[in-house]
């Protein structure tokens, strides 16, 4: 039991009694609240493990990112590749086919 509180209680006139009573209910609630409140210690454990996750997912998206812009540069060389097939095949139709 806070001594302190206990004389705060008193000077305000507080019977020694019920002083004692709502300085022991104060403890109690406090007690309590240690389950519930985040200390500055939990708070940097939280801290830390975001910390590491956030890493973790930045890597694995880089890593996503990387292999999509992998995907479309084969794509478009792919789709490169038949267009000039394409147009090589027009070039070459015209010139066999067409008179002289």
């Amino acid at each position: 039991m806070q001594a302190a509180s206990l004389e705060i209680l008193e000077k305000a006139d507080v019977p020694p009694a019920q002083a004692r009573a709502i300085v022991q209910a104060m403890e109690i609630e406090i007690a309590g609240a240690r389950d519930t409140l985040a200390t500055k210690h939990d708070l940097l454990v939280l801290r830390n493990e975001l910390s590491e996750k956030l890493t973790e997912k930045t890597a694995e998206l880089r890593t996503e990112m990387h292999s999509l812009a992998s995907s479309n540069v084969r794509q478009m060389y792919a789709a490169m590749l038949g267009q000039t097939a394409v147009l090589l095949g027009i070039a070459y139709f015209f010139v066999a086919h067409l008179p002289r």
